[in-house]
């Protein structure tokens, strides 16, 4: 059951720290949302949830980052290590279904090349 936690550890809070995956790595985009990838040494995945006041009030956003927490959450098993990810939602995101958000991360995910081999 420890695989689908989501504690402290793999949470990006601070500002610093957005401000240098935005500027040192590279995204990968879609039309409902994007990523910003930077490798990272010896650490566990780490991501950051960016959602603007362009995508709605402060209930659409709150509903949108719990939907990302929990794809996040339910696909970290998936995902490579020693990597930092911002996820920064768009607009039509909002309007999307639980499958939609799956799909999106998962396509975005195998875009920058995070997903484990099997």
């Amino acid at each position: 059951m420890k695989e689908f936690g989501f504690p402290k550890s793999n949470k990006i809070k601070a500002k610093k720290e957005f401000q240098n995956v935005y500027e040192k790595g590279h995204s990968v985009v879609d039309g409902l949302s994007v990523f910003y990838v930077l490798p990272g040494e010896n650490e566990m995945i780490r991501i950051g949830f960016a959602v603007g006041k362009k995508v709605g009030n402060a209930v659409i956003r709150n509903h949108v980052k719990r939907m990302m927490r929990e794809v996040f959450r339910l696909h970290k098993a998936e995902l490579k290590e020693n990597v930092r990810v911002i996820w920064v939602a768009r607009k039509r995101l909002a309007q999307a279904d639980f499958k939609t958000y799956e799909r999106v991360f998962l396509r975005l995910a195998k875009r920058a090349a995070l997903l484990r081999q099997p």
